[in-house]
C-alpha cells in the first residue's frame, strides 16, 4: 500500500510541473512580439498591399514601408508609409476611412504638423519591439490630419498626408 501511495504522489507532482511549466511557456509565448514588417523599402508588392485597409495602393505609390504587429490577445499595430502624388495620397486617405469595419465618420485638419513624434517611435519599439525610425516624418513636415471625427483612437486609423514631401502616414493601434 505505501508504494501504491508514493507512485500516486510522484504522479500528482509530475502533473503538477507539467502544468506550471506549460502556463509558464504560454504566458511567455502570449507575451513575445508577432511582427511582420517590409526589409527597407519597396514597391508594390502583395505584402505592401495587403498591410492596407481598402487593400489597395494607388499606382505612383513608391517607397512603401510596412510593419503589421501583435503582442499577446489585445496589442496589435498597423503601421504603413509611402510616397506619391498629393491627389492619390488624399484619394487613398479617404479609401482607408471607407475600408475600416466600423465606418468611422473621418475629421481633416488641413496645414497641420505631424501627429508622430519621436515619442511615439517609442511607444513602438517599448510596446510591439518594433524600430520604426522610418515613421517619422522630417520636422517641416506640414499636411492634412485625418482621424475618426468621435475622438476615439484605439482601432480607428490615423493618417497624415505630408504634403510638403508627399508622404502619407498611416498609424493604427488598439
Amino acid at each position: 500500500m505505501e508504494t501504491l501511495w508514493r507512485w500516486f504522489f510522484r504522479f500528482v507532482i509530475g502533473v503538477g510541473i507539467v502544468f506550471v511549466a506549460f502556463t509558464v511557456l504560454l504566458v511567455i509565448g502570449m507575451n513575445r512580439p508577432n511582427v511582420m514588417q517590409s526589409n527597407g523599402y519597396t514597391g508594390i508588392t502583395p505584402d505592401a498591399v495587403a498591410a492596407t485597409l481598402s487593400h489597395s495602393l494607388p499606382k505612383t505609390a513608391h517607397n512603401i514601408r510596412y510593419c503589421r504587429a501583435s503582442v499577446g490577445i489585445g496589442g496589435r499595430l498597423l503601421i504603413y508609409r509611402f510616397s506619391g502624388s498629393l491627389p492619390d495620397l488624399h484619394a487613398h486617405a479617404h479609401a482607408e476611412f471607407a475600408a475600416h469595419w466600423e465606418k468611422p465618420r473621418l475629421k481633416k485638419t488641413r496645414n497641420s504638423p505631424s501627429p508622430i513624434t519621436e515619442h511615439t517611435i517609442a511607444l513602438y519599439k517599448s510596446g510591439f519591439g518594433v524600430d520604426a525610425d522610418w515613421m517619422l516624418p522630417p520636422p517641416e513636415a506640414f499636411g492634412t490630419l485625418y482621424e475618426s471625427a468621435d475622438g476615439r483612437s484605439s482601432h480607428r486609423p490615423r493618417i497624415f498626408v505630408d504634403e510638403a514631401n508627399g508622404v502619407l502616414y498611416f498609424h493604427m493601434t488598439d
